[in-house]
């Protein structure tokens, strides 16, 4: 978890990118005034993209560019200046298509990981400001100019890369606002995800709703829901994940659990993963974001759809020989 509480933005540039970027001469120093309020304006929306990475590399950890200039930076062998230079040079050769804009380079103190406090350092681009009225009323009268600036929603891509004091890798929380954008975690930073609660939560969710859908054919559309629905309570009402047990209580039956096992094999080769645990943390925030993109829908033709919490005793699915078409019978105590 990161804590931005008593976070400041020591040291701020500001770039722009173009086919002819402009590239600001030296950094600021930020005053008392602004640190605090600028520090929480960067940071605000980037703390609470889900996940977190590391660097990567194909061929080695240590080639890694921007990783390279970070561990510099944070070693005291780059300033500010040099660092931010250097890595509009690793963004502008990262994807030859990336839109105009400004890139902010920021050093901030005080930012906390896991209660641990970190070196840190955020990397922040704005492809277009929001116009704001700032009105000034005196006793002469009322002046209004329209300016542009940025605010916490304005920034559309972000890195924030800590090291905290007690390792010796650094750890990074990344955020862009369109999340089929490939150059800003691939080709840019070059990162994959830090293989911690939050990963294996996902991960494991990932799994089970794909199996659910796209799995044993034993299964009808009824049971599928309900496998979905027993897998969301499962790692709602629990603090651990225990494959054993998460078989026993959900999967049930000894032919849906071979189906599963795979299933699961399948699905690590070919999303290219390292073998999920069979015993973990359960994250509650990697949770709370797989479960928005959990549906358990039953679509009829394009009239109708049956939405299925619980309860699979009280759904049932037959067929009509009179009027030669499917249908779903329903049980329920009062309508609202």
């Amino acid at each position: 978890m990161i804590v931005i509480n008593e976070a400041k933005a020591r040291k701020l540039i500001v770039h722009f990118h173009a086919k002819e970027s402009i590239i600001s001469p030296d950094y600021l120093e930020c005053d008392s005034l602004i640190s605090v309020p600028l520090a929480h304006v960067l940071l605000s929306r980037i703390i609470e993209a889900p996940g977190e990475f590391i660097f990567n590399h194909q061929v080695s950890l240590a080639l890694n560019p921007v990783r390279m200039l970070m561990k510099a930076y944070f070693e005291g062998q780059k300033n500010l200046q040099e660092l931010s230079e250097a890595i509009m040079k690793v963004l502008s050769s990262s994807e030859k298509n990336i839109s105009e804009g400004q890139v902010y380079v920021v050093d901030f103190d005080q930012v906390v990981l896991d209660g641990i406090e970190c070196k840190a350092l955020g990397i922040f681009k704005i492809d277009r400001k929001q116009p704001f009225i700032e009105s000034d009323v005196s006793l002469r009268g009322m002046k209004m100019t329209l300016n542009e600036g940025v605010g916490k929603r304005d920034f559309n891509k972000g890195a924030l890369i800590l090291l905290p004091s007690d390792q010796e890798e650094m750890v990074l929380k990344v955020f862009q606002n369109h999340p089929d954008i490939k150059y800003w975690k691939n080709e840019f930073l070059d990162i994959r995800p830090l293989e911690n609660e939050f990963y294996q939560t996902k991960n494991t969710l990932d799994l089970y709703k794909d199996f659910a859908l796209k799995g044993p054919t034993v299964l009808g559309k009824i049971d599928q829901m309900d496998l979905l629905n027993r897998t969301v309570d499962y790692f709602g009402n629990n603090n651990e994940y225990n494959q054993a047990e998460f078989e026993d209580e959900v999967l049930a039956s000894s032919e849906i659990k071979q189906a599963f096992q795979v299933y699961k094999e399948d699905f690590e080769k070919k999303h290219g993963m390292a073998e999920i645990s069979d015993q973990f943390a359960i994250s509650k925030p990697a949770f709370k974001a797989a479960k928005k993109y959990i549906r358990s829908v039953i679509k009829l033709d394009r009239n109708f759809h049956v939405y299925v919490h619980g309860q699979r005793q009280e759904i049932e699915r037959g067929y009509d020989e009179v009027r030669g078409k499917n249908f779903y019978k329903l049980y329920f105590d009062e309508e609202s």
